[in-house]
């Protein structure tokens, strides 16, 4: 996607920025999605230079063919991956149209494999699907990810147990912080130079593949960038697939190659500080909380529990389960459960709270939870909530106010509370 004089450090930027050692070492959606938009972008380069080169012009079938099954992947992974790939689409039309000389029959023909393989691939997702979460696909449990996404992301309540969000946020903070500034500036003026002329000549000929390329990076951004400011929940981890696109488009620019000590001073301390921050801080106290449940629920001495248990993880990223070490058999007999309640407002932890516990048999609930959320507890219910232990550091980003007004102690810690669940049905009106 670059000249090869500055791939090294297109790389080099890669390698060392802090989104490759946070986000993208995490599973999360997000994630995948990065990767699937740096293919895509790999991909349209060589359908491009199929153009100019003979060779590589043979395999732009298989380009397309590609570009069709990592469309399809990036939908069902996420569907705002069509926000990053409309930029990318558009340029593959064009491709085709001038490929077809704007004649429908080789228009069609050309497109036919793509169109053919994107069919299979969705109905081999939707089939996965079903069968994974219903054990057969019938049609009553036909299974359709991209529209279960859209249903729940367009229902502003589902949005609010996340955190709500200013529509600015992306453009303001969310993106400066992906790019981190030094390098955000160099892509603005590198994005400068693309649609001004530096000698005010106005360059002749039909653009090459680095200019297509350059004006599609820029394109990817922007769309992303805006189509993703519509819905009101904005974390930075959603910007992430925008990275390398950010840093192709400013490599490709020459000023960068000539940038000076004081941008590797500052791409060095903003990736040590954010990667601090999205690394050790934020969510921090959730897989060490999962250890100290792990002492909590099995006896140190037998490797036995003596009673079940019901552990609620309310405000937190979902807890990865696996770390707590559940033996199968606790696991089939409902003996230790986790619950993860995300987001959920008060009254709903309290009736879940409630809800979870069998009246014939001897439990424990406890309940992990930041600070700030257990004190938006209903007051009378307060005093059935004890602090057992707490995990620092842990710093809830998506609630940095309610943080703050806890106190640097209380704030950057995660608690881990026995709740007497007698002691909350006393506490019922």
């Amino acid at each position: 996607m670059v000249h090869e004089p500055v791939r090294l450090q297109a790389l080099l930027l890669v390698a060392s920025s802090y989104v490759m050692h946070t986000y993208q070492l995490r599973p999360f959606s997000n994630s995948i999605e990065a990767i699937l938009v740096a293919l895509s972008l790999v991909l349209v380069r060589n359908l491009l230079v199929g153009e100019i080169d003979a060779q590589s012009s043979k395999r732009s079938p298989v380009y397309l063919a590609l570009l069709a099954f990592v469309f399809v992947c990036g939908i069902f992974t996420r569907i705002t991956f069509a926000a990053f790939f409309l930029p990318i689409g558009l340029e593959i039309l064009k491709w085709s149209l001038r490929r077809s000389r704007f004649e429908l029959d080789v228009l069609a023909r050309l497109l036919s494999l793509p169109v053919l393989v994107a069919l299979t691939t969705a109905l081999g997702f939707v089939y996965a699907d079903s069968v994974y979460f219903h054990g057969s696909m019938q049609p009553s449990t036909v299974e359709v990810t991209p529209l279960n996404f859209l249903r729940y992301n367009l229902l502003p309540s589902n949005l609010a147990e996340h955190g709500l969000h200013p529509r600015w946020l992306h453009l303001v903070v969310n993106l400066p912080m992906i790019a981190t500034p030094g390098l955000l500036f160099y892509v603005l003026w590198a994005e400068f130079d693309l649609f001004t002329s530096r000698t005010g000549e106005v360059p002749k000929g039909k653009p090459g593949v680095v200019e297509i390329m350059q004006r599609t990076y820029y394109w990817v951004r922007w769309s992303a960038t805006s189509l993703l400011s519509i819905q009101p929940h904005q974390e930075p981890r959603f910007l992430t697939p925008l990275l390398v696109p950010m840093i192709a488009i400013a490599v490709n620019n020459a000023r960068i190659t000539q940038a000076r000590r004081s941008f590797l001073i500052s791409w060095i301390v903003a990736n040590a500080v954010l990667a601090g921050l999205f690394g050790v801080l934020h969510q921090g106290g959730v897989v060490p909380s999962l250890f100290r449940i792990h002492d909590i629920v099995y006896d140190g001495a037998r490797g036995i529990h003596s009673h079940d248990f019901w552990i609620v993880y309310w405000k937190t990223y979902m807890p990865p389960r696996h770390l707590l070490a559940i033996r199968q058999e606790d696991v089939d007999s409902r003996a230790i459960s986790v619950h993860d309640l995300s987001g959920a407002s008060p009254d709903m932890v309290l009736d879940a709270l409630l809800a979870f516990i069998p009246p014939t048999k001897p439990v424990s609930t406890v309940l992990v939870a930041p600070f700030h959320a257990v004190r938006e507890l209903d007051k009378r219910v307060v005093g059935c909530v004890r602090e057992r232990d707490r995990v620092f550091p842990h710093l809830d980003l998506d609630h940095i106010g309610e943080s703050v007004q806890t106190g640097w102690k209380d704030g950057l810690s995660l608690g881990i509370f026995d709740v007497d669940v007698e002691c909350l049905w006393k506490a019922q009106p």
